[in-house]
């Protein structure tokens, strides 16, 4: 006679209204889409029920049905702010219809969530790829709207810092022009007198206009650039030098027509004092802004962010790796980088970024999806469906459970199947014996 099958293997499907399946783990499996119908009487039978409405929204999702989806799960969380598991849903669903920013900023509130703990280190990857997939968007945005853009006026007080070129004669060193980009960015926005726009924005946007494509430094393409970026002051320059001597040369422009002529600002230092060099020419270039600092910011410029002249290379190959996407390869340099020098913070973090991004390029948006069940707790269907399950093998050997005669068993034994042998039952008498 063949077996019934079981609530479980059914999938949690219409016997199973109010919920998923447990998992090991103590979470949900997201209800398939075939539950969607009496889930939603259930819900309409219980409306506020925020773990019922994930459990809705999850079904729906999976069916192909996201605007519902969205629907139910914007429902939940106008009655339920904080609930982690819709948060988590909803992002997942903005990403889905192209919205990223709206994506973003709902995985900032899922981790601002003290619920959030258990999938926060699965968000925040999430997060620092949907963030520079934005940083990617803009820049394509600004080039598709550069006759609009050419023509508003630049934000005030905004700055653009272009990726330096490097003519130094030693090649091995040609990476602490991108280097010396990151550490000016870091300091001319430390004293919060600028805006100092995102270095990979600015690198990306150079890229695309073919800025730093040839060994040359172009003024009238870097304002144009400057434009696009809607950025009121921009830097330009260079890194040159020998194996014992540095030079450092950048140029001040105003992106607004009829804007000054160039400022220039040079440094020159022995190689060893790079550090020291660096700091020089952001007070060099805020002067050429006209920001007269004070003593205390100006002992924020230039702060010495390694020992290591080479971690500060390794550093510099990481981020060309990484604004080139080649993240794996920027992982492998961040590592050197922290290998060197292990206080390196600027190169710890980069290494955190880095791994991050390497993870979630190659993950699943569904199975990331899936992960929101895990902060639910199982409901007493799913935990029922759990210890059924936990039992299913030992419904393997025995047959035909619903036939099973107690009386012959007692009497002698039953035959549990030919390949398996006999189970014999013995029946203690009180006071001993058998």
């Amino acid at each position: 006679m063949p077996r019934k099958p079981s609530l479980l293997l059914a999938g949690c499907t219409a016997a199973l209204v109010f919920s998923g399946c447990a998992t090991s783990g103590g979470g949900v499996v997201a209800p398939p889409p075939e539950a969607a119908p009496q889930l939603r009487m259930a819900l309409a039978s219980d409306p506020g029920n925020a773990d019922l409405s994930w459990r809705l929204a999850s079904a729906l999702r999976s069916g192909g049905r996201a605007t519902e989806a969205s629907e139910v799960v914007d429902e939940a969380l106008s009655e339920t702010p904080d609930h982690a598991p819709s948060l988590h849903l909803q992002g997942v669903l903005l990403e889905e219809s192209g919205d990223l920013a709206g994506a973003v900023g709902i995985y900032e509130r899922f981790m601002a969530l003290d619920e959030a703990e258990l999938l926060r280190d699965e968000v925040r990857k999430r997060l620092t790829w949907l963030r520079r997939q934005l940083v990617e968007v803009g820049v394509q945005d600004a080039l598709a709207s550069e006759a609009a853009l050419s023509d508003a006026d630049p934000t005030p007080g905004t700055l653009a810092i272009f990726p330096f070129v490097y003519r130094g004669a030693d090649p091995t060193q040609s990476s602490l022009g991108r280097a010396l980009t990151h550490m000016l960015a870091t300091d001319m926005a430390a004293t919060g007198r600028l805006t100092v726009l995102e270095r990979l924005q600015v690198q990306l946007l150079a890229d695309e206009i073919s800025l730093t494509d040839q060994d040359r430094v172009d003024p009238a393409t870097a304002v144009r650039g400057g434009r696009m970026l809607q950025a009121q002051h921009l830097v330009q320059g260079q890194v040159g030098g020998d194996t014992q001597r540095l030079s450092l040369a950048a140029a001040v422009l105003e992106t607004a027509a009829g804007g000054a002529d160039p400022t220039p600002v040079e440094v020159e230092e022995a190689l060893e004092r790079f550090f020291e060099a660096e700091g020089q020419l952001a007070l060099g270039l805020f002067d050429a802004i006209g920001i007269e600092l004070t003593a205390a910011e100006r002992e924020q410029v230039g702060r010495r962010r390694t020992e290591s002249l080479q971690s500060l290379i390794a550093f510099g190959l990481g981020l060309e790796a990484q604004d080139a996407g080649q993240y794996s390869a920027a992982r492998e340099a961040y590592e050197q980088a922290v290998d060197l020098d292990p206080g390196f913070q600027d190169a710890i973090d980069a290494l955190q970024e880095a791994r991050d991004l390497e993870e979630a390029e190659e993950d699943d948006l569904d199975e990331f999806a899936a992960l929101g069940g895990e902060l639910l707790r199982p409901s007493a269907w799913e935990l029922w469906l759990d210890r059924r399950g936990t039992y299913m093998p030992i419904e393997e050997i025995i047959p035909d459970v619903g036939g099973r005669d107690p009386f012959e068993e007692v009497g002698g034994g039953e035959p549990i199947s030919p390949q398996r042998g006999t189970v014999i039952i013995f029946i203690p008498r009180p006071g001993g014996g058998s």
